[in-house]
């Protein structure tokens, strides 16, 4: 199979040295020769390979036109970089960007503009898509901090953050000075004991990073099925394997975001034009100056930006599909998403992409502003005349770019189309990339305008942020109140059952309460009884012990009047005793 990065040169033409600071490469562009005026445009074209392909594609800008290229512009962009080029002749630049550049060095240029070349980076990728192999496995690669390069001007970490085999013991030299000699124990044993210590720290390391490793082959494998089907290029089928080792070269080189799906559409352009390593640094480079990175991140901050961005602008220019959409709920989101995280490529033909690469890679991502503005303009009308929300959003992911298929194409077109993506076969639509991309360009967007909407975004971002912060709270306070209002109502039943006993009790002890009342009230008369009975008792007694004293003087008088009667009885008595013993003495006879 022909290698398609490695466009065949025409005749008479030369390739110049390479530019300064940049290693000689086997794509370098097939340069013109400076003749100080433009040339036509080479039109043999490869015709073994199929539409879409580097060498299967026209070699430049139509020539049916009439339109050529100055040769001598790419060369001193090449040569001299953008920023001199543009301040000599900016004007012609950009047009020349406008119009497409030219395939033969479209990859080279991507890279100048990009100012991606790094052959650090394209060493590291030989390590990185080499990880968790058997290659790997014998010679652990370095880790991140201790390969860093810099990068246009910026420090650039050339190796993975996290993903990377990192050791956390010593090199046995260092491990020599750090572990203490053992007591009849040589120097040369101390450190074989460390360099065998080591080894299996590596091999556990190693281990675990491979099974990581693993898992992320199996997701990238996974999702280069059919929804990323490039079988309809020949060149496609030894590209695949590069798809594969660019998407795990990045997830291992950016840890912190790994690898999410639309990386994928974004790498093919890239090794259409150039091969893996330069690829490789491309994307790094795309990911970090262009602010691609962001729209990737868990957040996805960079993607929600442009949304809003996209959204803004869309009121501006139309106002009425604003609205329109709007009140139907059919937001960016659900339609444009894709075509921020795949830079287009997920549904546009190559043709196109190559076309909208051009100029993202020129002016930023704002061009993908400037293409979604002119495309929802082309539909306008067709999307007014819809009024269900799901007719609209199907309409806006697989129709809106009909409006630019050329109904009647010609043999150049025919040639220069192909489709990136598709998984119908063989695609017949030809679209007009020349009429997409000078839409595209009429459409004005100022920095200024971005910097507001940014500005505005930010700000809604902050008041949503504190918004969630402060219903944050207000949950964690409500989850606070609901857990003391259920210790109260727990509090408020025992209070209840407590309360419940208390009235029974209280029931009770006003029974006895009453109860008690009514003996209170029998003893208080009896009190009033006795109190009464102990006023009127010292009289009463007083007059009962005066009638007794009588009644027992008088006794005391009868008695004595008795034992008077008794002794003067006695007395008489003892008188006749007497006389009787007298007489009876008498009588006796002597």
């Amino acid at each position: 199979m022909e290698d398609i990065s490695q466009p065949q040169i025409p005749e008479g033409d030369e390739v110049p040295p390479s530019p300064a600071g940049q290693a000689s490469e086997p794509t370098s562009p097939p340069l013109m020769k400076r003749s100080g005026s433009q040339c036509k445009v080479p039109t043999n074209v490869n015709n073994k390979l199929p539409p879409g392909t580097a060498s299967g594609m026209s070699m430049g800008p139509s020539a049916e036109d009439g339109s050529s290229v100055n040769w001598d512009l790419w060369q001193n962009l090449v040569f001299e970089g953008p920023a001199a080029v543009a301040k000599t002749s900016g004007e012609e630049l950009n047009s020349a960007i406008q119009n497409g550049i030219p395939q033969p060095i479209r990859g080279v240029v991507w890279q100048v503009l990009a100012n991606s070349k790094n052959e650090d980076l394209e060493v590291l990728y030989r390590e990185l898509v080499a990880r968790g192999t058997d290659q790997a496995l014998k010679s652990p690669p370095i880790s991140r901090a201790e390969s860093t390069t810099q990068v246009n001007g910026t420090e650039e970490s050339v190796a993975s953050s996290a993903s990377s085999i990192k050791s956390q013991a010593s090199t046995p030299a260092t491990a020599h000075s750090q572990m203490p000699t053992s007591p009849g124990e040589t120097p040369n044993e101390t450190i074989t004991k460390a360099s065998q210590s080591l080894n299996v720290t590596k091999v556990n390391h190693v281990y675990d990073d491979t099974k990581q490793i693993e898992r992320l082959e199996k997701t990238i494998k996974k999702d280069l099925g059919a929804r990323t089907n490039y079988s309809k290029f020949v060149a496609s089928a030894g590209l695949q394997d590069g798809l594969f080792g660019l998407c795990k070269a990045y997830a291992l080189y950016d840890e912190a975001i790994g690898y999410a799906q639309g990386m994928n559409f974004i790498a093919m352009p890239l090794l259409f034009n150039m091969p893996e390593e330069e690829a490789f640094t491309l994307f790094v480079r795309i990911m970090s100056k262009y602010d691609l990175r962001s729209m990737f991140t868990i957040e996805m901050t960079g993607l929600h930006l442009r949304l809003y961005q996209f959204e803004r602008l869309l009121e501006d220019f139309e106002p009425a599909l604003y609205c329109h959409l709007n009140r139907r709920n059919v937001s960016p989101t659900l339609y444009a998403t894709q075509w921020f995280l795949t830079l287009f490529a997920y549904r546009f033909p190559l043709q196109l992409v190559l076309r909208i690469y051009d100029l993202i890679l020129s002016d930023g991502l704002s061009a993908i502003l400037r293409f979604g503005i002119v495309l929802m303009q082309k539909n306008s009308e067709a999307l007014l005349a819809m009024k269900d929300m799901s007719q609209l959003t199907t309409f806006l992911k697989e129709k809106i770019f009909d409006v630019y298929i050329d109904k009647s194409p010609s043999a150049s077109s025919i040639l220069e189309s192909g489709f990136f993506g598709s998984t119908s076969g063989v695609d017949k639509e030809v679209y007009q990339a020349d009429a997409l991309v000078r839409d595209a360009c009429a459409i004005e967007i100022t920095a200024d305008t971005l910097a507001m909407y940014t500005a505005e975004f930010e700000e809604k971002t902050r008041m949503e942020r504190d918004r969630e912060n402060e219903l944050e709270n207000l949950r964690t306070t409500n989850a606070s109140l609901v857990v003391k209002v259920r210790n109260l109502e727990e509090r408020a039943q025992q209070h209840d059952v407590e309360h419940v006993g208390i009235a029974s009790e209280l029931v009770r002890t006003k029974v006895e309460n009453e109860s008690l009342s009514d003996m209170n009230e029998s003893l208080k008369v009896q009190v009033d009884e006795l109190r009464k009975m102990v006023e009127d008792q010292p009289a009463e007694v007083e007059g009962r012990l005066k009638s007794e004293m009588e009644r027992i003087m008088a006794r005391n008088m009868e008695v004595q009047n008795q034992n008077r009667s008794l002794e003067d009885d006695m007395s008489v008595m003892e008188q006749e005793l007497i006389s009787v013993k007298m007489e009876s003495a008498q009588v006796r006879p002597p």
